[in-house]
């Protein structure tokens, strides 16, 4: 997988070094670098089992992802957005097996598919949360809270794609039949 800045330079994406966050609006100090920084610690604030359990680990990779589509491949919003639409509206529970199956539904659809884009919505209007709000919990209650409410903004933020979203997932259920 190429490194974020990689992405970022072939999508002619200026990167700002200082500031805010430029994608999400994240109150940082070191622009978007700081930012990539802080969704790598914030995975793992519980512990493993728990970050599976409740599936803060996968909802945490995808709020990011969905926040910065810039820094990431052109398809990344169809996993992305399609692995929150099996969590949040078809009740499947998470693990590390199932990200591997998705993303073989997602490469045969793209097959059919190849000039799909997902419209990522404005910047800074991808979802009511942060890498700093989650940062700043205060007890594993709140994190699992504050990663769900994150998510699902973001995941909401993106509702002019969710019939997308929803071909995939169905695609995927059947498939593998959940």
């Amino acid at each position: 997988m190429q490194h974020w800045s990689e992405q970022a330079q072939k999508n002619n994406i200026v990167i700002a070094e200082s500031g805010d966050c430029q994608f999400c609006g994240a109150p940082v100090e070191k622009g978007v670098t700081e930012c990539v920084d802080l969704s790598s610690k914030i995975t793992h604030m519980i512990n493993h089992e728990d970050g599976i359990k409740y599936m803060t680990i996968f909802m945490c990779v995808d709020a990011h992802a969905l926040q910065h589509p810039e820094i990431h491949g052109r398809w990344s919003n169809h996993f992305h957005l399609t692995r929150l639409e099996l969590i949040f509206n078809n009740d499947i529970s998470w693990n590390y097996k199932l990200s591997p199956m998705l993303s073989h539904v997602v490469d045969g659809y793209k097959k059919i598919h190849k000039e799909e884009i997902i419209i990522s919505p404005k910047l800074k209007e991808r979802g009511e949360l942060t890498v700093c709000t989650i940062d700043n919990s205060e007890n594993e209650e709140q994190y699992i809270t504050l990663v769900q409410k994150w998510a699902k903004s973001v995941y909401d933020s993106y509702k002019e794609n969710h019939h997308i979203s929803r071909k995939i997932a169905d695609l995927f259920k059947e498939k593998y039949s959940l």
